[in-house]
């Protein structure tokens, strides 16, 4: 028996010393090819670590995670072992993993395993690394999103007359009518369309849902738009005040039938026109012009200013927008009659390569268009310095001015609008610099009637302000000395004065 035993290994090693140490690939292959039929949940896990730390004892996300090495398919065979293996603890029953989370329990306590967004003990919190850069949704900012030079997002910021609510993105009004707003709609009380006048395809703007749109008059006659920038401050086109005579401009706010006196109007003298200095008559570059109230626009329902945008905001965010808003009270058509009631266009905004191409019209870098090219639908003469606006999350903002175009709604041609973010920095410098006038100041506020909430910030020196209306005013006001005036009917009134030491007086003349 040993000696077969014996001859039998002998004559396995030498056939093994005879045969060919390799084979040939397509048998190599059917030898090394690994089974894919999937027959079983564990049937691909061969692994002997898995094995051991999975299935003979209780493992932990991150032990699958080690043997697994890859995010996807540790996910994958989680799940499964979770719901086969894994009984599902009190404390998971309440789910409290949030945004697709799952929970493991562990003893009295759990570990959410977050999907790859979200953070925290709960995934409650998205990850900081998806929202690092500006370049992606804004930053999760509301309004403004601040960066530095490699476009990485610093903090969020708002437009004036907002603050920064504390999660660090959203924005918070600071008084009850901000920038942007349209007062009637957050209270829910849309007005009816007027449906006696239309704009060339468009619709009339109902009241109160254009608050920003102000109508300038020359001698008593209504001739292009402007926008509400401040309460001092007016926005429109250069092209439309060229020829004008300061004394004899005034603008309206809270406007919306001129046809009518519906008890919303502000009619204000104009005290100063700036017009751009690099404004060309001939090409219409840089057309947009600043005028200087000789009192401010008393905010209301029916007069909000516009926002205006970071140029970041506007070129990385509002041009992306689909449709933007123009209104205006200009001809319905061509060579037709203007409108008496305020009138609105949604557009879409054009590329300047696709514009010049279809229209034969050369713009510069302060212009873009915006409309259609089938004609039909288009701001015409009348709305020139008027605005056109886009909505932001839940805030609007100025992002051009009605410049200019080839007759009003021709196929074949588009509006051309003045670029308004590139002229912010103009803007500001001339509002800072001509700001609230820092001699002594008498005003007489007609305000519209109606209860209303007026807040006037003054500059240093003596102010007298009479208000006629029913009014809750605060005055803000640095040392000085200041009298307030109230010559109301009768109603509730209340005057606030804010202000340093000095002499003040108010009168209240009231039944």
């Amino acid at each position: 028996m040993k000696l077969r035993v014996f001859f039998i290994f002998v004559f396995s090693v030498s056939g093994c010393r005879a045969a060919s140490v390799f084979l040939d690939p397509g048998p190599a292959h059917s030898v090394l090819r690994v089974r894919r039929d999937n027959s079983g949940w564990l049937e691909e896990l061969q692994m002997g670590d898995l094995k051991r730390e999975c299935l003979e004892e209780k493992c932990s996300y991150e032990e699958a995670r080690e043997v697994f090495e890859h995010t996807e398919a540790t996910d994958e065979f989680w799940r499964t072992y979770t719901r086969k293996k894994t009984p599902v603890a009190e404390v998971c029953v309440s789910g409290p993993c949030l945004n697709g989370g799952s929970c493991s329990s562990q003893g009295s306590s759990f570990t959410c395993f977050c999907l790859p967004n979200f953070s925290g003990l709960t995934c409650e919190l998205e990850r900081s690394s998806v929202l690092d850069t500006c370049l992606l949704q804004n930053g999760g900012c509301e309004h403004f999103c601040d960066e530095d030079e490699e476009g990485r997002r610093l903090k969020c910021s708002c437009a004036d007359g907002y603050f920064l609510h504390d999660d660090g993105r959203n924005c918070v009004a600071k008084e009850a009518i901000a920038c942007g707003m349209v007062p009637v709609l957050l209270g829910g009380n849309k007005a009816e369309q007027d449906p006696r006048a239309r704009i060339v395809g468009g619709e009339d703007c109902p009241k109160g849902e254009c608050p920003w749109q102000v109508l300038l008059v020359y001698k008593g006659k209504g001739f292009c738009g402007g926008v509400i920038f401040k309460p001092f401050w007016i926005l429109t086109a250069s092209h439309c005040i060229e020829d004008t005579e300061v004394q004899f401009l005034k603008v309206v706010a809270g406007e919306h039938n001129t046809a009518v006196s519906e008890g919303t109007e502000q009619l204000i003298s104009v005290s100063q026109i700036l017009m751009h200095e690099g404004y060309v008559k001939r090409t219409a570059d840089n057309d947009i012009a600043l005028l200087k109230l000789s009192s401010p626009v008393i905010f209301s329902a029916f007069a909000v200013p516009a926002c205006l945008p970071t140029r970041s905001l506007a070129e990385r965010e509002l041009w992306a927008v689909s449709e933007h808003t123009v209104s205006g009270w200009g001809r319905r058509a061509e060579n037709g009659p203007t409108s008496n009631v305020l009138r609105r266009l949604k557009v879409p905004r054009i590329w300047t390569q696709q514009c010049e191409e279809q229209s034969g019209v050369k713009l510069t870098a302060n212009m873009f268009c915006a409309g259609y090219i089938e004609g039909r639908q288009d701001s015409c003469k009348g709305d020139s310095g008027g605005p056109l606006v886009t909505q932001y999350h839940r805030t609007t903002f100025l992002l051009g001015i009605v410049s200019w175009g080839r007759g009003c709604a021709r196929p074949g041609n588009y509006g051309i609008y003045t670029r308004v973010s590139n002229f912010l920095p103009w803007i500001h410098n001339h509002t800072r610099a001509l700001n609230a006038p820092q001699e002594n100041q008498n005003m007489t506020l007609n305000a519209p009637s109606g209860n209303q909430k007026v807040t006037l910030n003054t500059p240093p020196g003596n102010h007298s302000v009479t208000l006629n209306a029913n009014q809750n005013m605060t005055l803000n006001a640095p040392p000085g000395n200041h009298s307030v005036t109230l010559n109301a009917p009768p109603g509730n009134h209340s005057v606030t004065l804010n202000a340093p030491p000095g002499n003040h007086s108010v009168t209240l003349n009231a039944p």
